[in-house]
């Protein structure tokens, strides 16, 4: 056994015992002062990590009427906004269910003639508190299923799974080789798919993003071609403080039977949504991904 192999789940243990009693403690306090914490926390954490040059360089290529000063700036907001979600993260479901701080726009409108057996996939990104996105489906007691991304901290990971399904209504399932399959049969049960499609997929297709070509995940596409189900685009936005307004549209859609031409069309189109999203609220996104 190497010197790595031993040290590796030392370094676990300790890094989940920090980061949860630290959510530990943000969660006995109130949502706006844990809120705040978690964000003057990330806001001087952030720049020090080396995602931070990522940031800076994304937001230079695609926001380059920014002076250096604004680009910093941004950055450094959107570090804060980061560490906002961290901070919010143990009292997601008092955020949903107090119509003070959460409400929706375009919902109705959204779910409006779709039949309660009929399932669907409901996309969303890393915008505004992202961790909130499940919230259609729990606001509506639609069964969900929804993909995470495992982080390599098991002891870590298991935690926040658990943060994460008190506000799911249906499984939460790391994303592997399976996940299609698992998709296919919720869809089949007339539930929801909830998907975070704004990061790299190494298997996926390439789309404009931001109007740059960019590895995209073309899963949505597959299954709304597959089982002609209807394509939902929501965002959390932060309007203010712990405040958020889920901005929800279902996706017009003209499906031509071909998938060739489909699939890449739904992708684009999504891309298209994010993008202007984006575009429209910079310091809302997570801009450290590694897209291109």
């Amino acid at each position: 056994m190497t010197i790595k192999k031993i040290i590796r789940p030392i370094k676990h243990r300790v890094e989940a015992a920090l980061i949860l009693g630290l959510l530990a403690v943000l969660g006995l306090l109130p949502v706006d002062t844990a809120s705040v914490i978690g964000g003057k926390v990330m806001r001087m954490i952030g720049p020090l990590m080396k995602r931070h040059q990522r940031a800076l360089d994304n937001i230079a290529r695609f926001m380059p009427d920014f002076s250096e000063e604004e680009r910093k700036n941004l950055a450094l907001t959107m570090w804060e906004n980061a560490g906002r979600v961290f901070g919010e993260m143990p009292h997601s479901k008092r955020i949903l269910d107090d119509p003070k701080r959460f409400h929706c726009t375009g919902m109705e409108e959204a779910m409006d003639g779709v039949p309660d057996d009929i399932g669907g996939v409901a996309v969303s990104g890393h915008c505004g508190n992202w961790e909130l996105s499940p919230a259609p489906s729990y606001m509506i007691g639609k069964p969900q299923l929804n993909f995470y991304r495992e982080v390599n901290n098991k002891i870590l990971d298991r935690r926040l799974k658990k943060y994460r399904e008190e506000i799911c209504t249906g499984e939460m399932v790391a994303k592997g080789a399976d996940s299609m399959k698992r998709a296919m049969q919720a869809v089949q049960k007339g539930h929801l798919i909830g998907m975070l499609v704004d990061q790299r997929e190494s298997q996926g297709i390439v789309a404009p993003f931001l109007g740059v070509d960019a590895k995209t995940n073309h899963a949505p596409a597959l299954l709304v071609c597959r089982y002609n189900v209807p394509l939902y685009v929501g965002f959390v936005v932060r309007e203010k403080g712990a405040h958020f307004r889920l901005e929800c549209q279902r996706v017009a859609l003209d499906l031509t039977g071909d998938n060739k031409i489909d699939v890449p069309a739904i992708t684009t189109k999504i891309n298209d949504i994010f993008s202007a999203w984006i575009l429209e609220h910079p310091d809302q996104w997570l801009w450290t991904t590694r897209r291109w």
